[in-house]
């Protein structure tokens, strides 16, 4: 005898494969969206650092360079447009402390210093290296009719030409310069550098440095070493100036305070110091 019996019908029904397609697509977009956000947080973080890293760099380097500046020869000039500021300054090549000087009305030009040397090489004459002695002003560094800077145009120790060579058994150098200073220092400092440097903040949002030869009137630079970008200071406020000097007084040394606002996508990252120059006239 044949049973017959009734098939069975197997597989998903149209409201469960519905059902199934909704319940995927419900998790892929949450999914989807964490995976955004994980990654949108990831490139903010890494444009933050970024950011920080750059602005970081361009006002460290202004600080070592403005700690061994010159005395009084920082200096703030801007454009007549007003869009562009430039800080300049001299550094100090050498610092040395002379036993004799040639000072006004005196004829003579030489100077007896105590020999230059640090860790890592001696002091060599080099073309357009200056004297400078007690500046106490931008135009004692900048002008030479001040008479406090002066060309050096040689430099022996024991007649010897080469003051790389520290053989003087008193350790004294003697330099020939163009002509006799103004004065003394009171602590007998002399000051040896050959350039200027300049920090120009541009409101495009550029910081450039320009390294040149140093001359009584400031320049304004337009271009230069890119150090800096997205800067964000707003020029036409005189508060947000990106730099600003101090003079030195009897309570204090002279300080150069620095002032600049970086921004990238809405993140703005300010810095506000001030600059100490220990070095004294």
């Amino acid at each position: 005898m044949v049973r017959i019996t009734k098939a069975t019908a197997k597989g998903f029904t149209l409201v469960e494969l519905v059902t199934v397609i909704i319940v995927l697509g419900v998790v892929s977009v949450g999914i989807s969206g964490f995976i955004r956000t994980g990654v949108q947080i990831y490139a903010d973080v890494t444009e933050r650092d970024q950011l920080l890293g750059d602005s970081r760099f361009v006002v460290e380097r202004i600080h070592r360079e403005l700690r061994i500046a010159i005395p009084n020869s920082s200096r703030v000039k801007a454009n007549n447009a007003g869009n562009i500021q430039c800080l300049e300054f001299v550094p100090a090549a050498w610092v040395s402390f002379y036993t004799s000087l040639s000072v006004l009305p005196a004829l003579t030009t030489r100077a007896n210093i105590v020999e230059f040397a640090n860790n890592a090489a001696n002091f060599s004459l080099e073309v357009n290296d200056f004297a400078i002695v007690y500046p106490t002003s931008n135009l004692d560094v900048y002008d030479l009719n001040n008479n406090k800077r002066k060309v050096i145009t040689a430099c022996t120790v024991n007649d010897n030409d080469d003051c790389n060579q520290n053989v003087d058994p008193n350790g004294i150098a003697e330099l020939t310069v163009s002509g006799a200073f103004e004065d003394h220092s009171p602590a007998s400092r002399l000051y040896i550098a050959s350039t200027a440097v300049s920090y120009c903040a541009h409101s495009s949002g550029e910081i450039y440095r320009i390294e040149d030869a140093i001359n009584t009137t400031q320049t304004v630079y337009s271009s230069g070493t890119l150090m800096a970008e997205n800067l964000k200071n707003n020029f036409s406020q005189s508060n947000e100036a990106p730099f600003r000097i101090y003079e030195a007084t009897l309570t204090r040394n002279g300080l150069v305070h620095i002032l600049l606002a970086f921004e990238r996508n809405e993140e703005i990252i300010n810095y506000s110091s001030e600059v100490h120059i220990p070095n004294v006239p």
